[in-house]
Parts: C-alpha cells; sequence; structure tokens
C-alpha cells in the first residue's frame, strides 16, 4: 500500500485522526471523545487529554502506521495553554467560548484597541486569545512568571511528538498581537505580556519538527517523518477544501454554521468590523468568518425530540406554506451580534405542527441568518457558495440557501474538511501537493419562490427583533 500523510484534528470535544493518500482518497480515519472539564469557572480542558485522545484514535486506525509519511495538525480556535521550558502544560487549557478575560478586555486603552484594529480588523473580544492571556496575566500571574510560552491545541499537540514549541499565522493572528506577520513587540510590552511567552511563527505547510524516537514509541508512527506547523481549524479546513476562490463563499453546515468569505487586503467593510472577524488562511489570505452557534446543535435538539423520519421526509418546500418561525437559538446568537442572553424560540405552534414543519422553520432560520451575514460581506462581490459539513447531506438545505442568498450552491461531499486540511498540510510539509478528491452537486436558487422566501425573511426578522428585545430586558 503507498504511504499516506496524517491530519490530526484537535476538535472542541475529540480528537478525529484521517489517512489521506498522495492521489487524496482518505484511507483511514478515526476519532476518540474527550469532552471539556466542567467548571463554573468557564470552560476548560486539561491539554493532557488531547494527548490521551490522540493516542486512542490512532489504535484505532487499520492502516500500518509505519507506512505514514508526513502528519499535519489542525486545532480548535483561540485556545490558550501555558506550557513550561519541557512543554508540559501549567493549567487546564483555556478554550474559545471561555470568557473570563472579559474584564481585562474592557481596560484596554484607546490606543491599544486601534492598534489592535489597524492590524488585524477585528475589535477585541473574548473570542480571541487575547483575552485568556490577559486572564492569566491578572489571575495567575505565578504560572505566567514559570510559563516558557503560550500555545494554541494544535500546537501544544504537536509539541508532545516533536519537541518544539511554535505555531503557525492562523493561530497567532487569533491573539490580536500581529503585525505584519510578526509579534507587535509595542503592543506586548504595553499590556505587560513577557515576550518570551510568544513563540516562533512559522508557516502552516513548513516543517515544524519531527517524530521524536520516544513519540515513534508511544504512537506507532516512524521517527524523522516531518510534521507541519498546521492551522487553526476554519483555516485547515478551506485548505481542505482546496481554497476559498476570490468570489466564493464556504458555508460550513456542522454543529456551528460558518461562513467565510474571501476579502481584500484593506480588510472588512467598515459596517462589518466588530460584526465578523478577519483571519488568515494557511496561505495567508484573509477571509471573513461568521459563526452562528446553533446550526447542527440546533437540529440534533430537534432530533431528539421527534427522531430522524422527519428530518430525513422535509424538502427544500416545506416550509413555503408554514407560518412557522423557529429561532435557533440554543446557545446564544454568534455572530454578528453575539447576544449570549438569546434562547431558542418557536412561533406559531398549532395542534397541527408537523415535525417536518419544525425542522423546515430551522433549516430556512439558518439560511436567513446566512444571507445577512453574507450580505455585510457585499453579496454582490460573490458568484457562488461552496457548502460542506454533515448538514450538507440534508437535500433541502443547501437548496433554500441557494433560493434565500440567490446564489447558485456548490455542495461538496467531503466529511472531515479541518482532518483533511492538516494532511494536506502535512503533504505539503512533505513537498507533495496533495488535494482531496471530492464531488460536487450544483443547486441554483429557484426564481419562482423569490417573493415568498423574501415575505418569510421578513417576519423571521421581526420575530428575531422582538424576541432579542424579550431576551436582553
Amino acid at each position: 500500500m503507498s504511504g499516506s500523510a496524517l491530519g490530526i484534528d484537535i476538535g472542541t470535544t475529540s480528537v478525529k485522526v484521517l489517512a489521506l493518500d498522495r492521489q487524496g482518497t482518505i484511507v483511514d480515519s478515526a476519532s476518540s471523545h474527550h469532552g471539556i472539564q466542567k467548571t463554573t469557572s468557564g470552560v476548560q480542558i486539561d491539554a493532557d487529554l488531547w494527548s490521551v485522545s490522540l493516542l486512542a484514535s490512532l489504535r484505532q486506525l487499520s492502516i500500518d502506521l509505519s507506512t505514514v509519511e508526513a502528519v499535519g495538525f489542525s486545532g480548535n480556535m483561540s485556545s490558550v495553554v501555558l506550557v513550561d521550558k519541557h512543554g508540559e502544560s501549567l493549567h487546564p487549557a483555556l478554550l474559545l467560548a471561555d470568557s473570563r478575560g472579559a474584564d481585562q478586555l474592557a481596560e484596554l486603552t484607546d490606543e491599544n484597541v486601534a492598534s489592535i484594529v489597524e492590524h488585524t480588523g477585528n475589535l477585541p473580544e473574548t473570542v480571541f486569545s487575547l483575552s485568556s492571556l490577559l486572564w492569566f496575566r491578572d489571575n495567575r500571574p505565578d504560572l505566567t512568571a514559570r510559563a516558557a510560552a503560550w500555545v494554541s491545541a494544535k500546537d501544544y499537540l504537536r509539541a508532545q511528538l516533536t519537541g518544539v514549541l511554535a505555531t503557525d499565522p492562523t493561530d497567532a493572528y487569533n491573539s490580536l498581537l500581529l503585525r505584519e506577520g510578526s509579534w507587535n513587540d509595542s503592543l506586548i510590552s504595553q499590556l505587560s505580556l513577557p515576550r518570551r511567552l510568544f513563540p516562533a511563527i512559522l508557516p502552516s505547510d513548513a516543517v515544524a519538527g519531527t517524530i521524536t524516537a520516544e513519540a515513534a514509541h508511544l504512537t506507532g508512527l516512524p521517527a524523522g517523518i516531518p510534521v507541519a506547523t498546521g492551522a487553526g481549524d476554519v483555516a485547515a479546513s478551506i485548505a481542505g477544501s482546496g481554497g476559498l476562490p476570490e468570489q466564493s463563499l464556504s458555508v460550513s453546515l456542522g454543529t456551528s454554521a460558518i461562513v467565510m468569505a474571501a476579502v481584500s487586503d484593506r480588510g472588512l467593510p467598515p459596517a462589518a468590523v466588530g460584526r465578523l472577524t478577519v483571519h488568515p488562511t494557511a496561505e495567508g489570505s484573509l477571509f471573513a468568518l461568521g459563526s452562528l452557534l446553533t446550526g447542527g446543535l440546533a437540529l440534533n435538539w430537534v432530533r431528539s425530540l421527534i427522531g430522524s423520519e422527519p428530518i430525513a421526509q422535509v424538502s427544500a418546500s416545506t416550509s413555503l406554506d408554514s407560518d412557522l418561525v423557529f429561532l435557533p437559538y440554543l446557545a446564544g446568537t454568534g455572530s454578528p451580534d453575539f447576544i449570549s442572553e438569546a434562547k431558542g424560540t418557536l412561533f406559531g405552534i398549532t395542534p397541527a405542527t408537523a415535525g417536518t414543519e419544525i425542522v423546515a422553520a430551522l433549516i430556512e432560520a439558518i439560511a436567513f441568518d446566512i444571507a445577512d451575514l453574507i450580505d455585510l460581506v457585499g453579496a454582490s462581490n460573490y458568484r457562488e457558495i461552496v457548502v460542506s459539513g454533515g448538514g450538507s447531506r440534508i437535500v433541502a438545505w443547501p437548496q433554500v440557501l441557494a433560493d434565500v442568498s440567490g446564489l447558485p450552491v456548490n455542495t461538496l461531499d467531503i466529511p472531515d474538511l479541518s482532518a483533511i486540511g492538516a494532511a494536506v498540510l502535512g503533504w505539503s510539509a512533505a513537498g507533495e501537493r496533495v488535494s482531496a478528491t471530492s464531488e460536487s452537486i450544483r443547486l441554483t436558487p429557484r426564481p419562482e419562490h423569490a417573493q415568498t422566501w423574501a415575505a418569510h425573511r421578513a417576519r423571521y426578522t421581526a420575530a428575531r427583533r422582538a424576541a432579542l428585545d424579550f431576551y436582553t430586558s
């Protein structure tokens, strides 16, 4: 059997490993669940659990690990691990949803904020790793003093395999402490953060190190094979799908619904600053990111109540004659208004309401919210939407998105894009260009329903405004 590159994706609740051969075919994959630590303080995890999950995933693979030729990494964004000089964690990793640095962000000066916006295009929010770094500075100065560096999830796990502490531009950018591709030393100093905490920044597809003899013994991977620096999970998913063309939008219908849009070097339109975030791809271009905190999460909740059959039966026209409105905010709104108090809400239920109507109302709600995010970056700038993720397999969802947005939709039948992107970066580190093979289905907007969808969107917007007013009052 020919060799493969191993993509390792450290998710919020599990680690996935995926083997990709030179032809871009997935030859094997496995995952192991680890969950997150329950605490009233925030959202965190013992970083060593990532290592445990990785070993468990590797043991599930059926391929001969001695044939693996390279390794690449992807990891959950904005995780912060303080490590000592041996690369061992000093405190549980603070994750993206942890908001313990909110008070510190509120104390940033206007000069600090202006520098961050100028160099990253983003306003400081708790979804960025800067928030956690400032919390550690003020609340655990003992650990800050002992730490040799801070790293993200994928950087921590990669260091366990290579012994090398480093990061890549996608995770470094998420700290808001970059300036023209390098650490913003002036801002770091102004914020009283020790400069030693900031490791070397290497390209996402660079050889960050090689598998050590000790790691080879533990994992079964060959010692000495190259390990790519890797990228944050969203940037890795873009690499896994073959990139983000200038006039294309990418939508991932996973647990969260995520919108990614290529933007110019000038960054976001002024109206979108602070409502969408800006990030670099693994190749170095910029993209705008909008994340709805409930996509598949809300669908899974509905499935737990009414079963899978209504989801399988729903069509792209089910809700056209329905008065049902579903606000899918089971975990808050996410982009663009980040209202954590929001809750899921159903309007218009009657004794005759069917399960398929509830599913259809959820699908159109996510489509309306995605369309709002697309409008922020300028829908006229794009000619198509590329859809991936588990939700893309519900045929009605991409079609409704095409109808509501007015843009053609190409659905990619590629699972686990972040893990694939990690493997692609691994192959690149080994000197080979590999793209994942995939098939796509193209769906076009149905103009005969445009007026009905416009009326539904206006109704949804009014219901959304009323509900958010209620939850925030």
